[in-house]
């Protein structure tokens, strides 16, 4: 897995480079002003969860996965890297996002408006892969990226009418709410990590 992780690091630098510049932008804009902004705040750990989706499209094009399959690496360690891809890439940026806010949110003493991010950002930045992995590893990018499109524009529209929902809400109905977010989007992604291997396991190549 150590081999299939490095060669996903070199992907992304050799064609996520322009990504990784604009998601510093969009973090460096959410940390303007004096309300959040929840478009700039939910960009980067979007574009780290479906990061991972892009590496297969290429992957797909240059012919990979029927090269990788005539090597002694199991389809189930070659999803398991997926997904502990998908992981790296979102933990990466949302602690850089959380980072970036706890510095502007703690010292004007928001510290709830903190914790709120923290329990919804993962809804966005979890739940796209979940859904995108699955269906790009079971039928392949052209098939699948219509439904994968759809479901990045729910995801993202469910995620930011949970967060302002959220932000009306009492103290202790807020963080019930939060929390369940937060662990349904946990679940939700461990669902999708077990689907994915039993579905790419029986795909044709």
């Amino acid at each position: 897995m150590k081999g299939l992780i490095r060669k996903d690091l070199y992907m992304i630098w050799t064609y996520g480079r322009m990504l990784l510049l604009m998601s510093a932008v969009f973090l460096l804009f959410g940390a303007m002003g004096e309300e959040q902004n929840y478009f700039f705040l939910v960009y980067p750990v979007l574009f780290a969860g479906v990061l991972p989706v892009t590496l297969i499209s290429y992957e797909e094009r240059d012919g990979w996965n029927s090269l990788c399959d005539t090597m002694p690496i199991s389809r189930k360690t070659v999803v398991n890297e997926r997904y502990v891809m998908t992981l790296l890439c979102f933990l990466a940026l949302y602690v850089l996002t959380l980072a970036v806010q706890a510095a502007v949110l703690l010292p004007k003493g928001r510290g709830a408006a903190l914790a709120q991010l923290a329990c919804t950002l993962p809804s966005v930045g979890l739940m796209a892969p979940a859904v995108m992995i699955p269906v790009t590893l079971r039928w392949g990018v052209e098939k699948g990226r219509i439904v994968y499109y759809f479901f990045i524009g729910v995801v993202v529209a469910l995620g930011l009418i949970g967060a302002n929902y959220l932000s009306g809400l009492s103290g202790e109905i807020a963080g019930f709410g939060m929390g369940a977010m937060l662990a349904a989007s946990i679940a939700v992604f461990a669902l999708s990590w077990l689907l994915s291997i039993r579905l790419y396991e029986k795909r044709e190549l």
